[in-house]
């Protein structure tokens, strides 16, 4: 077993920040956790991740989304789980940045994120 205690590596993506908490790498290539913080009123438009299931633990603010024909809106301490190959979206509709872990698996998103290599806000 892996403890890691660091921050982890900080990404620019799309707007957000994106703290790496543990890769693919990190995981025997099962799933990455990432601490993302988004801006309010950042939208992310409908996009699908081909084989990849994508996981929201909301730690702060609030995110409207939908996944497919459903609609939710998630506050802190919500869980959204988003399946593989299924259109979604979001926005965040708080007054202030949302915070959330997210997860993913099989970990694409963490590697497409480095791979961009986007200097994180304010780095």
């Amino acid at each position: 077993m892996l403890f890691r205690s660091l921050e982890g590596p900080a990404y620019g993506f799309h707007g957000s920040t994106v703290v790496i908490k543990a890769s693919a790498e990190h995981t025997l290539g099962q799933l990455a956790v990432m601490e993302s913080t988004y801006p309010a009123g950042l939208s992310v438009h409908e996009h699908v991740h081909a084989g990849e299931d994508e996981m929201f633990y909301l730690l702060a603010g609030e995110l409207t989304g939908f996944c497919g024909e459903d609609s939710w809106t998630a506050t802190a301490g919500s869980f959204v789980f988003v399946p593989r190959d299924h259109p979604h979206g979001f926005t965040v509709t708080s007054a202030g940045p949302a915070r959330a872990l997210v997860i993913t698996g099989p970990p694409q998103l963490e590697r497409q994120i480095v791979a961009r290599g986007e200097p994180a806000a304010g780095g």
